[in-house]
């Protein structure tokens, strides 16, 4: 018996022809942020949780149905950002070598799988998640792992560009998207929040200026708690006003 090709359950039949969805799902964890890519056993690369739209769903939907199904949590910050359409986007050798392998592991693979080696276009997607909240969905032939946005390993495709690309956006629109609240646990540190929005911009901020601003818009609040796990001059907790977003100015 014949074990289910990795492209199970999509097929010519069921997909919207030529249109894939990939998410960029980020969480903020050890004070770095780190970026979800999973592994097909087939594959040399990792890749971003992506898939096909099913005929009968929007692509919205498809976007939900994969973040879920990867990360076990809903009902979060979830934007599409672009549209990649390049022509020569998807390395086709690679596609070539997943049906290649499937065949190798004596999956059920036919003729009816070409489709995988049509063109594609993807829609890409972010979606911000607290680290605590996610259980991973792994198992022997498909691995997902978290890695620091700034230590990629060898990427699918045009993967890495749809990384630079969220990040560009997630960058350019940072006064009007709550990164810090969806990311952070409810009580944090000013300097773990800082730490978000230095990666983010790609430079470092003043720790007193930044604190002093932050503190002025009124959306932190100061806890009457410390950090209990670090020993020496453990720093002072805070958390969001429910009632406000994390809108900071960037200017300085």
């Amino acid at each position: 018996m014949t074990e289910k090709s990795l492209f199970y359950p999509y097929t010519a039949d069921n997909i919207h022809p030529g249109f894939s969805v990939d998410c960029v799902i980020l969480s903020f964890y050890k004070k770095k942020l780190r970026v979800l890519l999973n592994k097909f056993d087939i594959s040399k690369y990792w890749q971003l949780p992506g898939g096909f739209m099913y005929k009968e769903e929007s692509s919205d939907e498809a976007a939900i149905r994969i973040l879920t199904s990867r990360t076990g949590v809903t009902d979060v910050y979830l934007k599409q950002f672009y549209l990649f359409s390049d022509p020569n986007r998807t390395k086709m050798d690679q596609n070539v070598e997943y049906i290649e392998e499937n065949v190798h592991k004596g999956r059920d693979v036919d003729s009816a799988e070409q489709w995988f080696l049509r063109r594609f276009v993807t829609l890409g997607y972010y979606a911000f998640v607290k680290y605590d909240n996610v259980k991973l969905s792994s198992v022997e032939e498909d691995v997902a792992k978290w890695f620091d946005i700034n230590a990629l390993p060898p990427l699918y495709s045009d993967h890495e560009n749809i990384i630079k690309t969220a990040l560009e956006m997630i960058r350019a629109l940072l006064p009007v998207i709550p990164a810090g609240s969806e990311l952070l646990p409810e009580k944090f540190t000013m300097s773990e929040l800082r730490k978000i929005y230095e990666i983010i911009l790609g430079r470092k901020l003043d720790r007193r200026n930044f604190q002093r601003k932050v503190l002025a818009t009124g959306v932190i609040v100061q806890l009457d708690e410390i950090k209990s796990t670090s020993s020496y001059n453990p720093p002072i907790l805070y958390s969001f006003d429910k009632k406000k977003k994390d809108l900071f100015d960037f200017s300085f």
